[in-house]
């Protein structure tokens, strides 16, 4: 199934966050630190060296 393209998703963009060892988790980045922290428990990826953005299109 292919998401519907008229109706526009209202969910919030996420981000992958890639580690120095090249390990990847799902977290989001501190608007005011610019810190990247781990949706599993919150706590600062340290070593985070990269960052993809992604849209869900549906929720389930």
């Amino acid at each position: 199934m292919t998401p519907d393209i008229a109706q526009q998703s209202e969910l919030p963009a996420g981000l992958v966050v890639f580690s120095a060892d090249g390990s990847a988790q799902f977290g989001w980045q501190n608007p005011e630190t610019g810190a990247f922290h781990s949706e599993a428990d919150g706590n600062v990826i340290v070593d985070a060296v990269g960052v993809v953005a992604w849209l869900a299109g549906r929720v389930h």
